[in-house]
């Protein structure tokens, strides 16, 4: 007789088993991986003598992976110098030379001295931008201290400038004041002014004075 076994201990089938991935992150993950492969020499050597260039719709899958070239696509990719060996493997020529183990490790030799040559130029770069950045800090800071020096110093000379002076602090001398003739004569459209009313005035008096005479005269006559 069989032991009857209990609900709660039975498992579903397709427990523990990965869900279906997508055919296209697949495709993805297959093709990027691929691509990169292209930046070993001696990858490309075996291709090369197992006869794959050789295949048109090889060539042709080549010439359809040239999409990794673009930036959405390119970021995902950990050894960018496969782009450039995608690039090469357009031509007929460079593909027939990679059957060649002598310009395979020419290859593999230019590429490591890149390598050593890109770690040194990226270092002396590296080195250089932080050097400039210091120097930058050091000069806005420099400038800083200045216009806060600056600042100071006009407040305490405008707080001197507005203190009242003390019987120990002597005063600039005032301007000396000028005499009334070198008044009159530096203005002497006024005085001109001034002599011609009383000139007119003088006149009117004259005037005044003639109608009573006249009448003086009238009644001395008629006596």
């Amino acid at each position: 007789m069989a032991m009857p076994t209990l609900a709660g201990n039975s498992q579903h089938p397709n427990q523990g088993m990965e869900p279906p991935q997508d055919p296209e992150q697949i495709r993805f993950e297959v093709e990027l991986e691929f691509v990169q492969c292209l930046a070993n020499p001696h990858y490309l050597n075996f291709l090369a003598q197992r006869g794959y260039f050789k295949d048109k719709k090889f060539v042709n899958y080549l010439h359809y992976l040239q999409y990794w070239k673009e930036p959405n696509y390119a970021k995902y990719l950990k050894f960018p110098q496969c782009l450039h060996f995608l690039e090469l493997l357009q031509y007929e020529h460079f593909r027939r030379e990679l059957a060649n183990a002598q310009c395979v490790k020419f290859i593999e030799d230019q590429q490591l001295l890149h390598w050593q040559h890109y770690t040194r130029r990226r270092m002396r770069l590296q080195q250089s931008h932080l050097e400039t950045t210091q120097q930058q800090q050091q000069l806005a800071q420099q400038q800083q201290q200045q216009g806060v020096a600056g600042a100071t110093g006009g407040v305490a000379a405008s707080g001197v400038a507005n203190q009242p002076a003390g019987p120990g602090i002597m005063q600039a001398p005032l301007p000396p004041q000028q005499h009334p003739h070198q008044q009159q004569q530096q203005h002497p459209s006024l005085q001109q002014q001034q002599q011609q009313q009383m000139a007119s005035q003088m006149r009117t008096g004259q005037q005044d004075q003639k109608p009573l005479q006249q009448g003086s005269a009238t009644q001395q006559t008629m006596k």
